[in-house]
């Protein structure tokens, strides 16, 4: 089965266009939910992060976010210990749940599919483009105190140009070029693919 990647920075509106592509009748996997969701229940998962990072990086089995946050983002060879943890386990997810599906294609979304492993479970890439300062906008009107956040983490990651460059499709999300008919674009693209396989 095929698989389209959804991509796009933070405020980009990725989630949104996903979105519609549910009400199309795609199965949608939104890596960073089910990651978060993996921290509570892959076992092994969480005994080799326990190992890592320390017994007190979960309480009562629930991960501990912001300390695994401060010791990580401290420490880049940290970072990319968890990395190396954490995205096995995803695409293990992302595989058993794909075989589950029964749709001409499937999604994955994730802001950082292009800079991890998950890239390599998508048969294309699509990237959702918005203008920094209508994503600052949009993460304001549904989280004022997560601007600084937002931002950093913007300057962690990928530009819309670097993403941009990486990918088959690129949806402009800039709230002038109306959004359904470039997703019915690459709806029906995915479809021709997937039928000349």
């Amino acid at each position: 089965m095929l698989c389209l990647g959804i991509t796009g920075g933070i405020g980009s509106g990725k989630s949104y266009v996903s979105r519609i592509f549910t009400a199309l009748g795609i199965p949608v996997y939104e890596a960073e939910i089910q990651t978060k969701w993996l921290y509570g229940r892959d076992e092994r998962l969480k005994q080799a992060l326990t190992f890592l990072l320390g017994a007190d990086i979960f309480k009562d089995g629930q991960l501990q976010k912001e300390l695994m946050a401060a010791k990580i983002f401290a420490d880049p060879i940290l970072l990319e210990q968890v990395n190396q943890l954490v995205h096995p386990a995803v695409i293990r997810d992302f595989t058993d749940w794909k075989t589950q599906q029964d749709a001409p294609y499937v999604v994955i979304e994730s802001a950082i599919i292009l800079e991890t492993p998950f890239a390599s479970v998508a048969n294309k890439m699509l990237t959702v483009s918005s203008p920094v300062a209508l994503r600052l906008q949009r993460i304001y009107g549904r989280d004022q105190a997560g601007v600084e956040d937002a931002q950093r983490r913007m300057d962690r990651q990928w530009s819309d140009a670097m993403r941009e460059a990486r990918s088959d499709f690129i949806i402009y999300s800039d709230g002038k070029k109306p959004l359904l008919p470039q997703i019915l674009q690459v709806h029906q693209e995915m479809i021709t693919l997937n039928i000349h396989i």
